[in-house]
């Protein structure tokens, strides 16, 4: 076997496969801050702080021996890029940025956690890019449950690349690797530069995520867990030190080309929504299907956003060189009983995910320890600032049931208040409904294990209705409104259900 070959198969051993994500100057070092950097320019035709080459033997050897042993891996990063400055332990970042030129046509910074290489942008942008990959490594400490610590001196070398020709020749990129988005290995990652700043810092931080587990956990699971717990990590708001992860983006335009919502709301129209069970049957080629990675995305996220799942799923973490079907059938089982609930929850917020969505409003109290409605009224307040709403209980198919609803909520407040009765606002809609409209939503208990959910039926309660039950199932009500602007909707309809 080759040298060449052998250098893709470390790749391989390691199942870090291409990773699609759809849509020395003599100069001293100015001392700043702590956690600021500083910049030293490397005049023009003098020798930058490159990278290691790939086609340097001993870099092969240090690349294939931190993929080959993951767990050591951080504690031999490539090019350190921490250097300790005054006796107060203060840590400073020593960012080299050299000018492109005919003969040198990159730039390479370097910072805490990333030492950045690229053929383009400016050297503003390039920091802001350290920077925020610098700032979203603590908060990825933090989410893992890693000692305080862990990540302090683990690091990586980074290369966003506008012509992957030119990487080539500087033995940058091995002639190996074809991407059209990321890869990642143990202490190394390669991203395509993207039409937006924002895509760019995604894939960036996306590959940052991969690169971690490999380091941390051995490996990154299987494709949903992989690229769902990447995602969820590098989705976020803010640059630099203000950086946020782990959010739901707010509107199309804060993510622009990140395209997940648009391929997930054409499925839901579709009527082809993924089950639970399907995407965690997700083959280990995804193969830059967008729609996969946000289908992945949202199922990492409803384990990771339910406290009852998240340690199930951070010991999932931690069994990352697993990236077997067993992985999947193990998380299952440590779930076990409430597997029934998780699936619910999938059928609820595969109906809702969009811009705007809050996991504070949405969260739905579930539980298997319902009981079965045994005909006594309800008297239920449906609150305006929150998403769906269980009456409490399940109930048996053929029950019948009357549903009569009352009252006044204000939703909004800017320009002017709208009070709202049941019927809603029908001058004002949202989600192609009026505002302030009471909605039911009939959830079964049980999910049936095909490729592609049954949409829920939700329908309108604007006054008394007379329902037959045909499932086991859960009653939910909302108040119609628009994702993320729940906050200051005040008030609620009060609902009363009685055996018919």
């Amino acid at each position: 076997m080759n040298g060449a070959s052998t250098f893709q198969d470390s790749y391989r051993l390691m199942d870090r496969r291409r990773r699609m994500i759809p849509a020395g100057s003599d100069e001293s070092a100015a001392q700043v801050p702590a956690g600021q950097p500083t910049a030293v320019q490397t005049p023009a035709g003098q020798p930058s702080p490159p990278l290691r080459s790939a086609n340097d033997q001993s870099y092969r050897r240090t690349v294939t021996w931190s993929l080959r042993h993951p767990q050591r891996a951080g504690r031999r990063v490539l090019g350190a890029g921490l250097r300790a400055v005054s006796a107060w332990g203060i840590l400073a970042v020593v960012m080299f940025v050299v000018p492109a030129t005919a003969e040198t046509p990159f730039q390479t910074i370097r910072g805490k956690h990333i030492t950045l290489k690229a053929d383009e942008g400016s050297e503003a942008s390039l920091q802001e890019l350290v920077e925020t990959f610098d700032a979203a490594v603590p908060q990825w400490e933090r989410f893992f449950e890693l000692p305080a610590g862990t990540l302090d001196s683990w690091s990586v070398d980074a290369f966003v690349i506008r012509e992957s020709e030119l990487f080539r020749q500087s033995g940058d990129l091995p002639a190996e690797l074809n991407f059209p988005f990321g890869f990642a290995s143990a202490g190394n990652l390669w991203v395509n530069r993207q039409p937006s700043d924002y895509y760019t810092r995604h894939l960036l931080l996306h590959e940052g995520v991969h690169a971690l587990a490999i380091d941390q956990f051995g490996g990154a699971g299987p494709s949903w867990f992989a690229e769902g717990m990447a995602e969820m990590l590098s989705v976020h708001r803010g640059v630099g030190r203000d950086v946020q992860i782990g959010i739901v983006p707010q509107s199309r335009d804060a993510v622009p080309y990140w395209g997940r919502f648009k391929r997930m709301s054409q499925r839901r129209e579709e009527n082809r929504v993924p089950t639970l069970e399907s995407v965690l049957a997700y083959p280990r080629e995804l193969n830059s299907d967008v729609e996969a990675y946000g289908w992945s995305w949202a199922a990492v996220m409803l384990l990771a956003e339910y406290p009852e799942y998240r340690p199930t799923l951070l010991r999932a973490a931690r069994r990352g060189d697993d990236p077997s079907e067993a992985f999947s059938a193990i998380l299952r089982r440590q779930i076990g009983s409430a597997w029934p609930i998780v699936q619910a929850r999938w059928r609820l917020l595969t109906a809702t995910l969009d811009y705007g969505f809050d996991w504070q409003e949405e969260r739905v109290p579930l539980s298997i320890k319902d009981g079965v409605w045994n005909g006594s009224p309800i008297h239920k307040t449906i609150q305006a600032d929150t998403g769906w709403q269980s009456l409490g209980g399940r109930f048996a198919p053929g029950t019948r049931l009357s549903i009569t609803p009352e009252g006044r909520c204000t939703l909004a407040e800017e320009p002017r208040p709208w009070v709202s009765e049941p019927p809603g606002v029908t001058i004002h809609y949202a989600m192609d409904r009026p505002l302030g409209q009471l909605l039911l939503c009939v959830l079964p208990n049980a999910t049936e294990e095909s490729d592609f959910l049954e949409p829920l039926r939700v329908q309108p309660v604007t006054s008394r209705l007379d329902l037959v039950i045909d499932c086991h199932c859960w009653l939910l009500f909302r108040i119609n409104d628009h994702l993320g602007d729940r906050g200051n909707n005040r008030g609620g309809y009060q609902v009363t259900v009685t055996a018919e």
